[in-house]
């Protein structure tokens, strides 16, 4: 499958959604784990219809699956957040719609007795749709850099497999010119070399990726103590 599109969408098909309650959760629910727990990306991952890919090939697959997963679940979770929003502010309202209808008599001894403790009950609801509405702008910001990173991982393995790929035709030219073992293990050296520099490419991105969840949690860290 080389036709990007058809690609993304053979591959979108194909994600599941699960556990609704985990992606439901007003609290910060890290990006991998919506991903591993909340879809099917493990078994789309090691699926027969990959693992008999080569391997560029399948780093290029399996970097779309984790696309989809990770866009499918986020969309999802951002929607669920953004509708918990809207509930709890209906709810607000017409609590507040209620508490207009009793007696101004009733009300003038509410205030004065109990004044503050609406305050704080007030100042209570705000801050839990605040808490909501920050996680929903945590999940678009992240589908937004998840996105951006399957575009320079795609471009990226493209770029690798036509190296590979001219390589390739350049080595079967000279296979045909040297002819023997000679350039077919040279061949295989530098595919093998290859390799492992696309594997040492991949770990150097996963520590990047981790450094940057880390740094989205701290924020968020300080984010909810600043709300408290």
């Amino acid at each position: 499958m080389y036709d990007d599109k058809a690609l993304f969408d053979y591959w979108h098909d194909r994600v599941e959604l699960r556990n609704w309650d985990l992606m439901a959760s007003p609290d910060h629910v890290q990006t991998h784990i919506l991903r591993h727990e909340c879809t099917n990306y493990d078994e789309l991952r090691k699926s027969s219809a990959v693992r008999q890919l080569d391997g560029l090939e399948r780093s290029r697959v399996i970097t779309v699956i984790k696309y989809q997963c990770t866009a499918r679940v986020l969309q999802n979770r951002a929607r669920q957040l953004r509708e918990r929003v809207d509930q709890i502010e209906h709810t607000y309202y017409e609590q507040e719609q209620q508490k207009s209808k009793l007696l101004n008599i009733i009300r003038a001894l509410q205030e004065k007795l109990f004044g503050k403790d609406n305050q704080i009950d007030t100042l209570k609801k705000q801050i839990s749709v605040l808490k909501v509405e920050n996680e929903a702008l945590r999940t678009d910001a992240e589908n937004g850099r998840a996105e951006a990173e399957l575009r320079e991982s795609l471009e990226r393995l493209q770029k690798e497999y036509e190296k590979v790929q001219k390589r390739r035709q350049e080595l079967v030219q000279n296979n045909k010119s040297l002819g023997g073992r000679v350039a077919h293990t040279k061949r295989f050296r530098k595919e093998r070399d290859e390799a492992r520099d696309i594997v040492e490419q991949q770990k150097q991105q996963i520590d990047i990726l981790k450094k940057e969840n880390q740094y989205l949690q701290q924020e968020n860290e300080k984010l909810q103590q600043a709300l408290k």
